[in-house]
């Protein structure tokens, strides 16, 4: 037991060769780059369209592209102090040196802060165009239906700025939900006048209720207590705003790190370079090498010297 407490106690207490900077940083970067490849991933995987339209789709490949760049370069710095090797800027990492390898990761993540800061600056102006579109091409584009109806079934929200944004808009698809005959021939007049003037109606899309079913239609008269009433532009770009925030956080906390690391690494290995050239200047660990090979031949060459003197006298005294 007293053994492996000892053992437990000399694992614990071990000092590798690298700055335990360098380790934790290391550390930190692997898991930031397992979290990159995951949490992007999960979002093209979930809520790809969603991200197309608010045009976020190119943020997170820079975070993607960010997290597969970083995992060979920290499974080569965290193998090296694995071994308990004194990690070396010019060491190769598959086929270019650690330190360029370094280098880009902090290229790429300083043009994902840049777009960030970009996105952070222009967000409001950005989210509430693409509301504003959604809603104008609701009944036209489907894609813009579902994205509207994911947000405002989700956010629990309705139309822009409030639910009275569906009303001086023509998202009502006249054919579909009265179920008109296109053979009728006052059809064509009626689709006429829809295409000339805007429909006002005091309707809005099942998706802004609070339940699965509610009375959506005649909100003038019936009243709003059955559906959402708080727009959703205010929602979604507080979510908006968050999520670029976060990605700016660890673009900013990736640059400083890798920075940091390159530059640690770079003195302990020039230190290591110099260490070694005083010790060659000196002739301190050759000349002990020779020293302990003359001493050993030394031991050796006397002891067989010895022997043969005792097998000496033994044979004058048997003469």
């Amino acid at each position: 037991m007293e053994r492996l407490t000892h053992n437990f106690n000399d694992r614990i207490n071990y000092k590798g060769p690298n700055h335990p900077i360098i380790v934790w940083g290391a550390c930190f970067l692997w898991v930031t780059s397992m979290f990159a490849i995951a949490w992007s991933l999960a979002l093209f995987y979930c809520v790809g369209d969603v991200l197309v339209i608010l045009r976020l789709d190119l943020m997170n490949s820079v975070v993607l592209l960010c997290g597969i760049i970083m995992m060979p370069t920290n499974v080569h710095i965290l193998y090296m102090i694995s071994q308990g090797e004194l990690i070396d800027h010019k060491s190769k990492v598959i086929c270019c040196p650690l330190w360029l390898c370094m280098i880009c990761i902090i290229i790429i993540n300083i043009l994902g802060a840049v777009l960030c800061a970009l996105r952070i600056r222009t967000c409001w102006s950005k989210i509430t165009g693409i509301l504003a579109r959604s809603l104008l091409q609701y009944r036209s584009a489907p894609k813009y239906k579902h994205f509207m109806d994911s947000v405002q079934w989700n956010l629990r929200c309705c139309g822009l700025n409030s639910y009275k944004d569906w009303f001086s808009r023509d998202w009502y698809d006249k054919i579909r939900d009265y179920e008109w005959d296109p053979n009728d021939e006052n059809f064509n007049k009626l689709n006429q006048h829809s295409k000339q003037e805007a429909h006002v109606t005091d309707s809005v899309p099942l998706s802004c209720c609070k339940s699965g079913s509610c009375i959506a239609n005649y909100l003038t008269e019936m009243g709003t207590s059955f559906i959402n009433v708080r727009g959703c532009g205010t929602h979604v770009h507080r979510i908006v705003l968050v999520t670029l925030a976060g990605h700016l956080f660890v673009f900013v906390s990736v640059i400083l790190v890798e920075t940091i690391l390159l530059i640690l690494i770079k003195k302990q290995s020039k230190g290591k370079a110099r260490l070694e050239k005083t010790r060659i200047s000196r002739g301190g660990e050759y000349n002990v090498k020779h020293i302990m090979t003359v001493r050993d031949n030394f031991d050796v060459s006397s002891g067989s010297v010895q022997m043969d003197s005792d097998e000496d006298e033994i044979d004058d005294d048997a003469d």
